[in-house]
C-alpha cells in the first residue's frame, strides 16, 4: 500500500470513496477525531486526482465532526465546501443536511430551513430512506427552534416511520431519541405557557420514546444521550428515584474518547438527579468532574448549567457566598455564549452570502 492510502494504481477513486465512507461511519458514532482524519485523507487523495467531487461526502462528515466539537464556523465552511463539490442527489442531500445543522447551531434559522428543504428534495430524488429521514430530522430541528413544536414532532414522526425496520438500527435509535427530545421541548413550552397537565403528558411521551430508544443497540454516544435524556425527563416528572439508574448508565457508558460536551452533560444530568435525591456528596462529585471537563472549549455549551448546578449545591449546603459567585458565573457564561454564537452567526451568514452569489444556493 502506498503512503497516501491507495491500494493499487488502478483503484484510486475507490480508495477515496472508502475513506469518505469511513468518515461517514465515524461521524454517525460521534467519533470526531477519526472522522476528521478520514475526511482529510479523502480530500487529499481527491485533490491529487483532480476529482474534488469525490470528497463531497467526506466534507459532509467533517462538517458534522466540527459541529460535534462546537467548531461552529468550521462546520459551516466544511458543509458549504461539500455543497460546492457535490454532484449527485445523494451527495447533495448529505451536504445540505450537514449545512442545516451547522447554520441552526449559529441560530441562522432561515438559512438552516433552506438547507433542510434542499436536503429533503435531493433525498427524495435519491430515493434513499435514511437520507430522507435525516432531512426530516433537519426540518424538525429547525421547526423546533422556531417554536413550531407540533410541526417539529410531525417531521420526526415521519423520520421514525421511514426508519422502521431499517438495517441502520443506530439511525432508528436517533430518530426515536430526537422525537423524544422534541416532546420534551414541547412539554417545556407548555409548562412555560401555564399548561401544566399538557406539559406532563408531553414529558410522559418523551420518557416512553427515550425508553424505546434505549432498547435499540447503537454506538455508545447515542446510548449516553438517550439514557441521560430519559433520566432528565423522569426527574422533571418528579421521579428522581426512577431516573437514577439511567443517569448512572449514561455516565458508565462514557469512554476516554467521548466528546467533552457528551461527558459534561452526562455528569450534569446525574448531578441534577442526585440533588433531587438529596445526595449532596454524589452531586458534588459529578459537578467536580463536569467542571473539569467544561474547561475544554469543546464543552463550552455546558458551562452555564455547570455553574447553575454548583450554585444550587452551594445553596443546599448553606453556602450563600458560593451560591452568589456561581450564580454570577452562570449569568456570565450565558452572556458569553450568546456573544460567541452571535459572532459565529455573522461569519456564517457572510459565508452563505458569498456561496449564494457564486450560484451555490440555487443548486
Amino acid at each position: 500500500m502506498t503512503d497516501d492510502g491507495i491500494g493499487s494504481p488502478d483503484e484510486p477513486i475507490e480508495a477515496v470513496r472508502r475513506a469518505a465512507g469511513r468518515a461517514l461511519v465515524h461521524a454517525s458514532a460521534y467519533r470526531a477525531r477519526e472522522t476528521l482524519d478520514e475526511a482529510r485523507l479523502a480530500s487529499a487523495m481527491a485533490r491529487r486526482l483532480g476529482r474534488l467531487e469525490e470528497s463531497a461526502s467526506a466534507l459532509s462528515a467533517a462538517s458534522l465532526a466540527h459541529y460535534f466539537q462546537v467548531g461552529l464556523v468550521d462546520a459551516v465552511v466544511a458543509s458549504l465546501d461539500a455543497l460546492r463539490r457535490a454532484r449527485d442527489d445523494t451527495q447533495l442531500a448529505r451536504a445540505a443536511f450537514a449545512a442545516s445543522l451547522a447554520f441552526l447551531a449559529v441560530e441562522a434559522r432561515d438559512i438552516a430551513r433552506q438547507c433542510a428543504r434542499r436536503s429533503h428534495e435531493h433525498a427524495l430524488a435519491a430515493a434513499d430512506a435514511a437520507l430522507l429521514a435525516r432531512a426530516h430530522f433537519a426540518l424538525g430541528f429547525e421547526a423546533n427552534e422556531s417554536g413550531e413544536h407540533d410541526l417539529a414532532v410531525t417531521h420526526l414522526r415521519t423520520a421514525a416511520r421511514l426508519l422502521r425496520g431499517h438495517a441502520n438500527r443506530g439511525l432508528a435509535m436517533k430518530a426515536l431519541g430526537n422525537l423524544g427530545r422534541l416532546y420534551r421541548d414541547r412539554g417545556d413550552a407548555l409548562q412555560a405557557a401555564g399548561q401544566a397537565a399538557r406539559a406532563r403528558r408531553s414529558w410522559r411521551q418523551a420518557a416512553r420514546l427515550f425508553a424505546m430508544a434505549a432498547r435499540i443497540p447503537a454506538p455508545g454516544g447515542d446510548r449516553v444521550i438517550v439514557n441521560g435524556s430519559l433520566a432528565a425527563v423522569l426527574e422533571l416528572l418528579g421521579e428522581a428515584a426512577r431516573a437514577a439508574p439511567f443517569a448512572d448508565e449514561a455516565v458508565a457508558l462514557l469512554a476516554s474518547e467521548s466528546l467533552p460536551w457528551l461527558g459534561a452533560e452526562a455528569h450534569l444530568k446525574r448531578a441534577s438527579v442526585r440533588l433531587a435525591l438529596d445526595d449532596l456528596v454524589g452531586a458534588a462529585e459529578d459537578l467536580e468532574t463536569a467542571s473539569a471537563i467544561c474547561r475544554d472549549d469543546r464543552a463550552v455549551p455546558s458551562r452555564a448549567d455547570c455553574h447553575r448546578l454548583n450554585a444550587e449545591l452551594a445553596a443546599r449546603l448553606g453556602r450563600r457566598d458560593k451560591e452568589a459567585v456561581f450564580g454570577a458565573y452562570a449569568r456570565t457564561a450565558r452572556l458569553r455564549r450568546e456573544e460567541e454564537i452571535g459572532a459565529a452567526r455573522r461569519q456564517a451568514t457572510a459565508l452563505w452570502e458569498r456561496f449564494a452569489e457564486g450560484g451555490g444556493a440555487g443548486r
